[in-house]
């Protein structure tokens, strides 16, 4: 019998980052190809030159962190106003410089808000994404209730703000409420493989491992593939005592993908169930 002691620190380990920069908003994915269309939404009316350039810098934004960065900063020398700081927002959280990333999102959103431009909601999520990336999940929780104040996110959207309050509530271990915002997660975007992956980890840390087990299987079924969510399987199955699936879980994360950080930790933890079972 392996000792459970000996494997100890395996569960002393998160499968699931939710402190750093997960960007469902900000940023496309290999699991999440909606990401972009949920970042930039299209303007609630027929589009106007500013609203094209926006999207063009965006663009930019994304694919070219550092010329987004010099073409927004042109525009809003230009006037281009809150569009402008926005796209300057996306150009510095594509560089990962969430400390300026923030308060130019804030900055849109304010100004988009009093303008009465329908985007303020998303620009405000933008916030809330960026905060939470950047590591102020208090602050993060203002934006993004700011956002659902504004009763204007669609049903993407809106998922995606429920799924971001609930990892601040999580880094702020405060369980019970993230649980009830994966619960609108699940229930706004049942597609969305990252909330069920989260909301599985989740209950894995509060001991709920029939719901953790359901969790992970649902997110297993939309993306097959995932070593984030192999990793996270392995881990259930494991807390729940079930060597042989943790095994076969972890060897499956190091599979799909050896490079990863998941790949990473599932070798780890391979490494110190071989040495486990030696003993």
């Amino acid at each position: 019998m392996i000792s459970s002691l000996l494997l100890l620190p395996l569960l002393m380990q998160s499968a699931t980052p939710y402190g750093s920069p997960i960007d469902p908003v900000l940023r496309p994915s290999a699991t999440r190809p909606e990401a972009k269309a949920a970042a930039k939404a299209p303007a609630p009316r027929a589009k106007t030159p500013s609203d094209v350039r926006w999207d063009q810098c965006v663009d930019q934004a994304v694919d070219d962190p550092a010329a987004g960065l010099l073409a927004a900063n042109r525009w809003q020398l230009e006037g281009g106003g809150y569009l402008a700081r926005n796209c300057l927002g996306f150009a510095y959280a594509e560089s990962e410089d969430w400390a300026k990333a923030v308060p130019e999102f804030v900055q849109a959103a304010e100004a988009a808000q009093a303008a009465g431009d329908e985007r303020a909601a998303n620009f405000w999520s933008q916030a809330g994404n960026a905060a939470l990336a950047k590591g102020d999940a208090d602050l993060a929780l203002t934006y993004l209730a700011a956002a659902l104040a504004l009763d204007s996110p669609d049903g993407l959207l809106k998922g995606e703000v429920h799924l971001d309050q609930a990892r601040a509530l999580v880094s702020l271990e405060r369980y019970d409420e993230a649980k009830a915002e994966f619960a609108a997660v699940h229930q706004l975007v049942p597609e969305d493989p990252l909330g069920w992956l989260l909301s599985a980890t989740l209950a894995r840390r509060m001991g709920d491992l029939e719901r953790a087990k359901a969790d992970i299987a649902a997110a297993a079924k939309l993306v097959a593939t995932d070593p984030a969510i192999a990793l996270e399987a392995g881990n259930i199955a494991y807390e729940a005592g079930d060597m042989a699936n943790a095994k076969a879980n972890w060897e499956q994360a190091v599979k799909f993908d050896p490079d990863s950080a998941s790949a990473k930790a599932a070798s780890r933890y391979l490494a110190q169930l071989d040495s486990a079972v030696a003993e």
